[in-house]
């Protein structure tokens, strides 16, 4: 036996008293939020992670784009974009590794 559902009815409310939305404003500080970031603290963050070499390929890159995605949004987080760049610089290097092994052990047979 199946009970019936009640249905809820939205609550509709006249145009005239609707509060319209507010973005919401970006965090400009703390945790790596403050947009554009610092070149020195991009530094410090890519030393940190063993791979300081590429920080100013990094800041370089997301600067000439204005700190933007390809869309025009603003980024919020840039240590979330830098963690990104570290993966996909490791998984390029893993690749590269793996077909130079490649190419050497075909030389060998």
């Amino acid at each position: 036996m199946q009970f019936p559902t009640i249905k809820r009815k939205a609550k509709r409310i006249p145009t005239e008293q609707r509060i319209p939305a507010q973005p919401e404003p970006i965090c400009q500080n703390g945790f790596g939020t403050e947009m554009p970031p610092q070149k020195r603290l991009v530094e410090i963050y890519f030393d940190q992670k063993e791979i300081g070499a590429q920080a100013e390929t990094f800041f370089d890159h997301y600067e000439k784009a204005n700190w933007r995605s390809r869309k025009g949004t603003p980024f919020r987080n840039w240590k979330l974009l830098a963690a990104e760049w570290i993966f996909n610089y490791e998984q390029e290097k893993k690749l590269q590794k793996r077909q130079r092994d490649n190419a050497l052990y075909k030389m060998a047979n």
